[in-house]
């Protein structure tokens, strides 16, 4: 007999918290460093407080802010900037170190194990209203670029070698200013970094999973150059318009892009 309830399979996000995230952190991301708990404090603690007195005062921690680009971001800045690279200099350069791990930590399947999709059967009244499925919390987004994130990360879990295949055509060079980060932060640091931008938004694409020629769609770009191409709308050359735009010191781009 029904009681008019009605049972309905819903999608759900899990979020993960913050003593899962510590978990990842040190039990698989850390586990080849004797000293991980240390590490992961100095992460957790230092790195926050560094942050929070350079880059953003309300910085809450590193477990809430979850976007690999805003610690990119943050290393971008400290190249740029003489009192940052002082206090670097002075902890033998461990905020650096620690902003290019807790990136890379975030960008590993370590982390990416924890953002995982159960099935949810939830009992619903008629006069209940429906719940709405939750999503991690990566930065601020509109429902656009969250769409086009959420599909951005399956495909990169179907096809990760795409990106490998990106930098090994035009090298860890951005295609717009011509950064290279070994160049820039020495090769401890920088070796082998740099983010790949997908020019036509993955949301676009009607087929599932990695569109047919999809490598042709990736570029190489620095994580300044990067945010700013975002910002560039109703454009059927992006790369291009982003290149115009650009005032800063370009270097020679050794492989270039076609756009």
């Amino acid at each position: 007999m029904q009681t008019g309830k009605t049972r309905k399979k819903a999608m759900k996000q899990e979020i993960p918290t913050p003593a899962s995230i510590r978990k990842a952190y040190v039990e698989e991301y850390l586990k080849r460093r004797t000293d991980a708990e240390e590490f992961a404090r100095f992460t957790e603690s230092e790195l926050a407080d560094f942050i929070r007195k350079h880059e953003s005062p309300n910085f809450e921690s590193i477990y809430t802010q979850l976007d690999h680009n805003y610690y990119d971001r943050v290393r971008h800045d400290m190249a740029i900037d003489g009192q940052m690279r002082t206090e670097d200099n002075a902890v033998d350069n461990r905020y650096s170190l620690h902003l290019k791990t807790w990136s890379g930590f975030l960008e590993s399947k370590a982390f990416r194990y924890l953002i995982k999709t159960q099935i949810a059967i939830e009992d619903l009244s008629s006069d209940a209203e429906p719940s709405t499925p939750s999503t991690p919390s990566f930065r601020e987004e509109t429902e656009g670029e969250r769409k086009h994130i959420l599909k951005e990360m399956d495909v990169i879990r179907r096809k990760p070698q795409l990106r490998q295949m990106c930098l090994d055509k035009y090298g860890y060079q951005c295609q717009c200013c011509g950064m290279d980060f070994e160049e820039t932060y020495g090769k401890e640091l920088g070796a082998n970094f740099m983010e790949v931008h997908h020019i036509r938004m993955i949301s676009t694409y009607e087929t599932d999973g990695v569109p047919e020629n999809f490598l042709e769609n990736l570029v190489p770009l620095c994580s300044n150059c990067h945010s700013m191409i975002h910002h560039i709308k109703d454009s059927e050359h992006p790369l291009r318009d982003l290149r115009d735009a650009y005032r800063g010191m370009k270097k020679e781009i050794k492989t270039w892009k076609q756009d």
